[in-house]
């Protein structure tokens, strides 16, 4: 794949020495493709700041049907795939029937790192959160996994039939 810079570069200059411009004006027409690229690039970087999921915060998997009893080894993995850390406060993890796990205040999930959140009781650490719910909330036979931003919209989702064995890789 060709660099789209250098190949600007390559027109710019071929086209200025075909018609004989000086030094200056060769700089001149280089400022001026390198703010055309900056424009483009800043107005790209907006349209995917607008994109649902572009915090790079993702489900990355879920364990519904875990052997053994399933309030104490179900779990989701939420990750941040992104290039910056991400305060979760007041995000929520929510299934199909609206019970709702919300993070708590000051939940930082650093860029690269993942946080398990349980459904089941424990003590929650930076890697391990916990929904301290008494019963099971991934349904075994198909369910939705959604997680929406503190302002209340979707970031991502993550489904299953119940046909995958117990656990699906949703990124």
């Amino acid at each position: 794949m060709v660099n789209p810079i250098y190949l600007l570069w390559h027109i710019i200059m071929r086209d200025a020495m075909k018609r004989g411009q000086s030094s200056l004006e060769y700089l001149f027409m280089i400022a001026v493709a390198l703010v055309m690229v900056a424009v483009v690039v800043h107005h790209l970087a907006g349209i995917t700041s607008s994109i649902p999921g572009s915090s790079g915060v993702v489900i990355s998997y879920v364990d519904y049907d875990p052997p053994g009893d399933d309030v104490e080894g179900e779990y989701v993995v939420i990750e941040n795939e992104g290039l910056s850390d991400v305060d979760l406060t007041g995000w929520q993890l929510r299934d199909e029937a609206n019970h709702a796990y919300t993070f708590p205040t000051g939940f930082i999930l650093k860029a690269g790192a993942s946080v398990r959140v349980h459904t089941g009781e424990g003590t929650d650490t930076d890697t391990d959160l916990y929904w301290g719910r008494k019963q099971a909330v991934w349904n075994n036979n198909g369910d939705t996994a959604y997680l929406y931003n503190a302002e209340g919209k979707l970031v991502d989702k993550c489904s299953w039939t119940g046909d995958e064995g117990g656990a699906v890789t949703c990124h």
